[in-house]
């Protein structure tokens, strides 16, 4: 009855010490504050591991190509380029953990039993699938890219490294840094005339108009070429249904600039005391120039209309 007693009280032992190694060291614990029970001796052995997989948990609604693979195909300038997910990023049927304890002692009564060993084992199913673990540090999961950390995709996709994509993205921004008509695109965001009387009225800086591709996060070609075609309107206009583009809207912004410079010219000659004779003159004349390029901008206007 002493000996069973003792097994008995040793096996709740080693449960306990399972259970405690598996849970004090999930995520984000690491268990190296976690003193070890003073139940447990020194000389009994502790053990953490991970588990088989689980093939119950396979659910189908997660067995996706994004997600989970197959290999997809990427049209690229060059051709097809392979693809390949990372199918045990978000596998279900992965993430057992198991906490194991064991430990040799002798009987306490009728020493010549000899020894008897406790080994045991708990487990856990513990893949969240948390942003943190998932083998990047970008700072918080609403950064695709960050400096000095992991980039997203290459975690989820595996890309054919014979594909010079990279190179091809290079060459492609250098080829507009570089390019002859980059002072044509400099009103797009750093025009002169709008630094100019921001900086004399105290209105800000320039605008940008740099028409962007709206973010998504998908390999559907469909979706990617839905949002390149509404690049497309934003940049060239559309008559059914109406839609602005960038020259329009460009054009519209500089009447105004225009109009409220004139606004201001002629409350600064009409206030009191009133400028001088020269800088009246030289408002007058501004306001000159300023009226024949809104002229100029709504006979534009009326051809894109036309």
């Amino acid at each position: 009855m002493i000996n069973f007693g003792v097994v008995s009280c040793w096996k709740v032992r080693g449960l306990s010490m399972a259970r405690n190694a598996v849970w004090s060291t999930r995520y984000p614990r690491s268990g190296a504050t976690n003193p070890r029970p003073a139940y447990w001796p020194d000389t009994a052995g502790v053990g953490l591991g991970g588990g088989e997989s689980i093939a119950e948990l396979d659910d189908p609604r997660v067995d996706q190509p994004v997600a989970r693979g197959p290999v997809l195909g990427l049209i690229t300038g060059s051709g097809v380029s392979l693809a390949v997910v990372n199918e045990d990023l978000l596998d279900p049927t992965l993430g057992l953990r198991a906490g194991s304890a064991s430990l040799s002692r002798i009987y306490p009564m009728l020493g010549n039993l000899g020894t008897f060993r406790v080994r045991a084992e708990a487990l856990i199913l513990d893949d969240c699938w948390r942003y943190g673990e998932m083998s990047w540090q970008l700072g918080d999961n609403t950064v695709r890219l960050h400096e000095n950390t992991t980039p997203r995709i290459p975690v989820i996709y595996e890309y054919d490294k014979q594909e010079q994509m990279a190179t091809a993205y290079v060459q492609a921004v250098l080829a507009i840094y570089y390019a002859t008509f980059q002072d044509a695109l400099r009103p797009l965001d750093n025009d002169e005339e709008f630094i100019r009387y921001g900086q004399l009225f105290g209105w800000g800086g320039a605008p940008d108009f740099h028409p962007r591709l709206s973010r998504f996060c998908s390999l559907d070609r469909a979706l990617a070429g839905q949002r390149v075609d509404d690049l497309i309107v934003r940049i060239q206009g559309r008559d059914d249904p109406r839609a602005a583009g960038l020259a329009e809207r460009m054009a519209r912004s500089f009447i105004g600039l225009y109009e409220r410079v004139i606004q201001e010219y002629e409350t600064l000659i009409d206030a009191e005391p009133p400028p001088s004779a020269g800088e009246i003159a030289a408002m007058q004349a501004d306001i000159g120039q300023l009226q024949q390029k809104i002229d100029t901008l709504n006979q534009f206007l009326a051809t894109l209309e036309n």
